[in-house]
């Protein structure tokens, strides 16, 4: 079991998110609504990995990405994102994030879930 947070600006999200962590074994140990708040929820809780969303108001995921890096080089970041501009993506992968789960998050489709579970576990093992 890994402790995770979770930083994106939907409601929604967060919760099927949260649901589907704790549904596989994980502990959600806190979620925030912007880039800001991640960065300090990371700094305060310390997770074994954070699912990031990009595009999100006061701090945009990049920089939260950035400034978790900066505090914790050896932080596990997934960024979790409806984007699919590749030179963004590149950029967030060479940048440090582990890997990236496009949205919409597909719960109901056990293909999706296996992807995303082992996404998740690739993540934790680097």
């Amino acid at each position: 079991m890994a402790k995770m947070i979770l930083v994106d600006d939907s409601k929604f999200i967060l919760g099927i998110t949260r649901t589907f962590l704790e549904e596989t074994g994980h502990e959600v140990v806190g979620t925030a609504q912007d880039g800001v708040e991640g960065v300090e929820l990371y700094k305060k809780t310390r997770p074994d990995l954070v699912l990031l969303d990009l595009t999100m108001p006061n701090q945009d995921g990049s920089d939260c990405l950035d400034q978790i890096l900066t505090f914790d080089p050896k932080a596990k970041v997934l960024i979790v994102s409806a984007i699919r501009e590749q030179q963004r993506i590149s950029e967030c992968l060479s940048r440090g994030a582990r890997d990236i789960i496009y949205k919409p998050l597909k719960f109901r489709d056990d293909r999706f879930k296996d992807d995303f579970k082992a996404k998740l576990e690739d993540a934790l093992a680097a």
